[in-house]
Parts: C-alpha cells; structure tokens; sequence
C-alpha cells in the first residue's frame, strides 16, 4: 500500500457572494486547478482551517450552495472501527474530573 497525500478539491458552481466567498477560499490557501476547480493539498496553520470551516458554513447557509467538496482518500468508517482502542485512548486524555463534574447533579446550598 502506498501512502498518498490527503487533499480535498473544491468544485464551485455560481457563486451569489463573489467577495466572501472568494476570499475565504484565497485565504484557505487553496491552489486554483481549473476555473472553477481549486485543491487543497498542503499543511494548513490554523487561520486557514478557521476560513475553511467558515467557507464551508456560510455556504451551507447560502440560498444556492456553491461548492462541492471531494475528498482523497474518500472516508472510511472501517479504518475508525479497526483503530476504536486507539480512539478511545485519546478521547480519555482530557482530565475526567471535567466530565465528571458535568454529570454530577448541582451541589444542595449550605445552610
């Protein structure tokens, strides 16, 4: 099996918020491939998955969506199943007095 690298290609259709929606996506860092094709195949700082989300959320919310998202690889449940221990490990990372505090009813007030 040979590793690829993962990238993510965005395909547009007419876009209502030319502005917004082109400046999210120049500040995703997205390479233009075609005319209405750009990918994103390279490491990304914060501030660019932060306008990805965005592009991808005020899309979701436009009268007439504009994109189309294709991942590579395509998800894979079964890869998320095979590692479950692994998952489960890291989800028990975060301090568990936090979740437990969470399920505990409200302490009664002092009298």
């Amino acid at each position: 099996m040979t590793d690829t690298q993962p990238s993510v290609r965005l395909q547009l259709a007419y876009i209502y918020d030319f502005p917004t929606v082109a400046g999210l996506l120049r500040d995703t860092g997205a390479r233009r491939i075609d005319s209405r094709l750009f990918v994103l195949d390279q490491p990304m700082t914060p501030s660019q998955v932060l306008a990805l989300v965005q592009l991808l959320q005020f899309d979701r919310k436009a009268k007439t969506p504009a994109i189309t998202l294709e991942t590579a690889p395509r998800l894979s449940t079964t890869a998320y199943w095979d590692r479950e221990e692994e998952t489960l490990a890291w989800w028990g990372t975060v301090d568990e007095k936090l979740w437990l505090a969470e399920q505990q009813p409200p302490a009664e007030p002092a009298l």
